[in-house]
């Protein structure tokens, strides 16, 4: 029994993915043999297959969405064709908002059909279940479009995906009740007086401490993150906070401990 996480994707930000500065290919988790893509964006087909070794499409379980703009779920319709096959060998779940499912989805009809399973998240919904794996929505995000956190529970462990959002103080709550063992929070603001619907440093370094994770992973830079040094951010947010703290890299993967063990 393992839970491990790949990143074929920490950027952020419309510049940060068009420019392709980081990847854009969401987070690839595996929970013992269940394989979940989150937020397959632009590059995900592409990013899966160049890893050594590559990863299996076709081995995935199921394809899950926080929200349906383009940096979070581009790849999508590629992902789900991958998953299914070319549609031949139809398989999994698909798991998302329901306006990523409506006239404006971002999921093509004839390559959803392709997917048996069809999973649509609202607010605190669940658990849903995919193999062994119960997931279950956050409080709604405020974001321009319907945005959902979740958070994977898997052999007494839980991980946490805070996705985009502007800060407001009710995701301290809802994320300290599933008391998560890992915490991955897009982090695409250094410090800016902006009006955007996304998170700064200090408001995640506030979401981090009051959440108390046993681990938190920031993801989802956008410039100014990146021209600050992730990794160098994460370390005096742990210093200051008691509480391990990573960047996450293009390609790099965290090895989660199932409960009982000490956190890597």
């Amino acid at each position: 029994m393992s839970i491990s996480l790949q990143f074929l994707g920490t950027g952020g930000a419309r510049f940060v993915v068009a420019r392709q500065i980081r990847a854009s290919g969401g987070i690839w988790m595996r929970f013992g043999a269940t394989q979940i893509h989150v937020d397959p964006g632009p590059g995900a087909l592409v990013r899966a297959l160049s890893t050594v070794p590559p990863l299996r499409p076709a081995e995935l379980d199921a394809i899950v969405l926080s929200h349906k703009h383009l940096d979070h779920a581009g790849d999508v319709n590629a992902m789900i064709e991958a998953m299914a096959q070319g549609g031949w060998k139809p398989r999994g779940s698909l798991v998302a908002p329901r306006d990523a499912w409506d006239d404006d989805s971002i999921m093509l009809r004839y390559a959803r059909g392709f997917v048996p399973n069809h999973i649509i998240v609202e607010e605190r919904g669940g658990p849903y279940a995919i193999n062994d794996v119960e997931v279950t929505a956050s409080i709604r995000h405020q974001h321009p479009v319907e945005t959902y956190g979740l958070h994977f529970r898997y052999e007494g462990c839980t991980v946490s995906y805070l996705p985009c959002t502007r800060y407001f103080e009710a995701l301290i709550d809802d994320y300290r009740a599933h008391a998560p063992d890992v915490l991955i929070i897009n982090v695409l603001r250094y410090a800016d007086s902006m009006n955007v619907d996304h998170l700064t440093l200090d408001q995640a370094k506030h979401l981090i401490g009051a959440i108390a994770p046993k681990a938190a992973i920031m993801t989802h830079f956008g410039t100014k993150m990146l021209e600050r040094d992730p990794r160098k951010l994460a370390y005096e947010l742990e210093d200051e906070l008691g509480v391990r703290v990573y960047a996450a890299y293009d390609g790099w993967t965290y090895d989660a401990p199932i409960r009982g063990s000490d956190v890597a």
